[in-house]
């Protein structure tokens, strides 16, 4: 069989031309829609990815939720059981507390002085009695100064008075009294070393 080509050579480049731009232009859009598929794979990979990360790490947080809130639970509890502690620890200061303030109280009064009033009201103090003159009065607030429970005293009012013939010097107290006393509790006292006999 023999083909005769009846189409002149100008249109038969012409045609290759088209069929050749064709191809290219084929083969350009299979490369954009290659590149757009292998995109969408590489991105639907690292979603994939991604998600497993998050579940793994849902599940991690999820396992440490049962410790964490056993943990929040038990620091609850301590801090709970602080308080209670400590207001143990106030009432029992605060019981103790009267005791020793008037037991300061009884061993700061000089033999030559009379307490007549002692009230306390909130924390303030208010101390009246008879001495026989200025110095015994001044050595008592000195020594009431010395205790931790009493603080602030202060001579109020003093007048001279006659009692029974006797002039003696009648006098107010004011200051503060706190049952609580010093911050750390006293230390025992030391025990007496075992000495020889006679």
């Amino acid at each position: 069989m023999i083909r005769i080509n009846l189409l002149p050579a100008e249109e038969a480049q012409a045609a290759a031309g088209r069929r050749q731009e064709l191809f290219t232009g084929v083969l350009a859009v299979l490369s954009v829609v290659l590149i757009m598929t292998l995109a969408h794979m590489w991105q639907w990979v690292r979603l994939a990815e991604a998600t497993r990360e998050l579940n793994r790490l849902t599940q991690e947080l999820v396992a440490l939720q049962g410790p964490y809130a056993t943990v929040q639970k038990i620091e609850a509890q301590k801090r709970e059981l602080r308080e209670k502690l400590k207001v143990i620890g106030e009432l029992e200061t605060k019981r103790r507390g009267p005791v020793r303030a008037l037991e300061d109280l009884s061993s700061a009064t000089p033999d030559k002085l009379w307490l007549t009033e002692f009230a306390d009201t909130g924390g303030t103090l208010k101390i009246s009695g008879l001495g026989v003159d200025e110095q015994t009065v001044a050595d008592f607030m000195r020594r009431l100064a010395a205790s931790p429970y009493f603080r602030a005293v202060d001579l109020d009012e003093t007048s001279l008075v006659d009692q029974d013939g006797v002039k003696q010097k009648k006098f107010v107290l004011k200051g503060e009294l706190d049952y609580l006393g010093p911050s750390s509790p006293p230390a025992a006292a030391p025990a007496p070393a075992a000495g020889g006999g006679k």
